[in-house]
């Protein structure tokens, strides 16, 4: 389905939706205050002609993964759809994500009411789970750039991306503030001091709310997240204990009291709301051992009476369900907490109450008992409408394929080689950089010619590629099995998501190293620099762009130094997202040690490149650099790095947090705001 559509009438009700629709399609014209009076008398009609049923249904959000058929979209009168990272569709394009979203729509509105779905979607760093689309740095690198106006047109530029594909709705910007390294989110907020988080809030949100000329002039929903206090949690007090994963610190404990984290992590929700942020996201952790996600005091008392927030909350995946009790008080203390939508995935892992169809059964049962009170749930509601009124949903639910060419366009990409030039931050330099574009230089280590470690997670799949997950593809093999024995692995892990024809065209540009075998290290590149990110620049091939006339060895473990070569070593973390990166061990893998050593024992000079998405235990190591830069997380454009290296762009960037010494935070490394340049 590529172009809008007219939906069909029937009853007098849709009759009166599409009078007012028309009358006030231009209310988006409209001066601020005389347009949100229309959207009220607009939202009043509608609701007024609700049913108990079908104001549950706008509370739910569903994963599409985990929808049971997608005709329950009309059927329980459901009001939004997400893809958590990693749901994606058949075909993973910018246009078969178009045609799915406008499929939903059509369901949606081709229902009694005719209300239209809100999609929503994790686009952090980029439109992250598209294949082709750009890849930004992550926050953190962000606020080691400390740029709004950059920030600004990275949100923008995904913001276009997100709507060309049919999307309404980001769940960012993370405005955590994180103290701990150690935390699996680290990466997601843009720095450890208000300050600098505060100072690039509003650019994120406007960058991403800003109506979008082209795209059925629509807007995307910003979502700041995680309300509240997710950067401060303790060490020991996660909450998740899995057959897999332990959370160590994630989903854990804030244990501030109320004026420190109204001094320390409010001031960027106020900035958001100033900003006219459309929705916000209730955070997993709990605040002095209650659960944000039942907390009335943080949802209703501060966030909309206090700050007079008029947006809608949502929850957090599955969020409810940590909040002590069974399930029915579960949806019951989460709605009376002031959540208005409430993101059901579906059944997941294998808890039989946590699917969409109980938690609406639960909510008609709460409401005509008189655990929830009907103003709670009109009050919901009435968010939800006003928000799909303000993207301009009404007006047209539907989006063609006129801009899918913006995705991943060479406009956008030079926005992201812009940012991650101006992001990396020169910590050490002993006139090792830059390099001069003749260099005879040797590159070594795991993250060289490895988009996935670039990316870091939330890309391509949640925890992004290359993850611990993949144990059976040791990045130290010897080249046991052959490429066809590899593709035959990932198939199973991946579950059929890409076309096969992408991976067995390709076998023959498998070896990457040229050393006549397929290994690990070899197959991993590939999947992540060809198949998941098909117009990604890995800083191996970035250097050759940059400075074709330099000579390049690419050794990935640092077993062939040329005698007089300098190396460069990009080593950093295989990827992760949320509290499956919690860990209390923050020194570099074994493979890049031992490739470090290797290269120690060159006696060439030494070049390290760090990709990261926090600070790691380097203390033992750097008095062997000659030069260290740090990136964290930089995203698909390696170019700017090797600008970066050969100086066509100089390093001004400043550490955002304090560098430390040991696991636990004591001493200082490299304390905020490091960061040296050529100059």
């Amino acid at each position: 389905m590529n172009k809008p559509k007219l939906y069909h009438m029937k009853s007098t009700f849709n009759k009166l939706i599409l009078v007012l629709t028309v009358a006030f399609a231009s209310c988006s014209e409209m001066p601020k205050e005389q347009n949100q009076k229309v959207i009220a008398k607009k939202v009043d009609a509608i609701l007024s002609q609700m049913t108990l049923a079908e104001k549950v249904g706008q509370m739910t959000q569903i994963d599409m993964r985990l929808l049971d058929s997608p005709d329950d979209i009309q059927k329980y009168h459901i009001g939004s759809i997400l893809s958590g990272g990693g749901s994606v569709p058949k075909t993973n394009t910018p246009k078969g994500w178009l045609d799915m979203v406008n499929g939903y729509q059509d369901i949606a509105m081709n229902s009694q009411l005719g209300i239209p779905l809100i999609y929503g979607i994790d686009a952090v760093h980029g439109h992250n789970n598209v294949l082709g689309a750009t890849v930004f740095p992550h926050n953190l690198a962000l606020g080691a750039a400390n740029d709004a106006d950059l920030v600004y047109r990275i949100n923008k530029a995904t913001a276009i991306e997100v709507a060309a594909t049919g999307i309404h709705w980001t769940f960012s910007p993370c405005i955590t503030i994180p103290q701990d390294a150690r935390w699996g989110r680290f990466y997601e907020g843009f720095g450890q001091t208000t300050d600098i988080v505060d100072g690039l809030t509003a650019a994120a949100i406007t960058g991403y709310q800003d109506r979008l000329a082209g795209v059925q002039n629509k807007q995307v929903a910003a979502c700041a997240k995680h309300f509240i206090g997710d950067g401060a949690t303790v060490w020991g007090t996660g909450t998740r204990v899995d057959g897999k994963h332990t959370y160590y610190i994630d989903r854990g404990d804030v244990q501030l009291d109320d004026t420190m984290l109204r001094e320390i992590y409010l001031p960027p929700y106020k900035t958001a709301i100033e900003a006219d942020v459309k929705t916000v996201m209730a955070s997993f952790n709990s605040v002095r051992g209650e659960k944000c996600h039942g907390s009335k005091y943080l949802l209703t008392d501060l966030l909309k009476d206090e700050l007079n927030f008029e947006g809608f909350v949502i929850s957090d995946w599955a969020g409810i369900d940590e909040i002590p009790g069974d399930y029915k008080s579960d949806v019951i203390n989460g709605v009376n907490a002031g959540i208005d939508m409430v993101m059901v995935p579906g059944l997941v892992e294998g808890q039989n109450q946590q699917h969409y169809k109980t938690f609406i059964q639960f909510l008609l049962e709460a409401v005509n008992e008189g655990s929830v009170a009907i103003e709670r749930i009109d009050d919901a509601v009435r968010r939800i409408l006003k928000v799909k009124m303000e993207l301009g949903l009404f007006d047209n639910p539907y989006t063609d394929a006129s801009q899918l060419n913006k995705i991943g366009s060479p406009e956008h990409r030079a926005i992201a080689r812009e940012a991650v030039q101006k992001s990396a931050v020169l910590l050490k330099n002993e006139g090792a950089l830059p390099f001069d574009k003749t260099t005879a230089i040797t590159v070594v280590g795991s993250g060289a010619n490895n988009l996935g470690v670039q990316n870091g997670g939330w890309t391509a799949d949640w925890q992004g590629f290359f993850t611990p997950d993949f144990a059976f593809l040791d990045y130290n093999t010897d080249g046991k099995l052959t490429s066809k024995e590899y593709y035959s692995q990932l198939e199973k892990v991946f579950e059929n998501k890409f076309e096969k024809s992408s991976w067995e065209d390709h076998f023959s540009e498998i070896d990457l190293d040229n050393d006549g075998k397929a290994n690990a290290a070899d197959f991993t590149g590939f999947m992540a620099n060809r198949v998941l990110q098909p117009n990604g620049t890995t800083v191996l091939e970035g250097l050759s762009q940059v400075a074709p006339e330099a000579t390049l060895t690419y050794s990935p473990n640092a077993t062939a130094i040329p005698e007089g070569n300098v190396v460069l070593a990009v080593i950093g973390e295989y990827p992760y997202a949320e509290g499956i990166g919690d860990d209390g061990d923050l020194r570099l893998n074994k493979a890049d040690i031992e490739t470090l050593k290797r290269a120690y024992d060159s006696g060439n000079k030494v070049v390290v490149l760090l990709l990261s998405g926090r600070p790691l235990m380097i203390n033992e190591h750097l008095q062997n650099w000659d030069a260290f830069v740090a990136s964290f997380l930089p995203g698909m454009a390696g170019e700017g790095l090797a600008d970066v290296l050969f100086g066509d762009a100089a390093p001004k960037a400043k550490l955002s947090f304090d560098w430390t010494l040991t696991y636990d935070g004591n001493g200082i490394l490299f304390p905020m705001n490091s960061g040296l340049t050529y100059e």
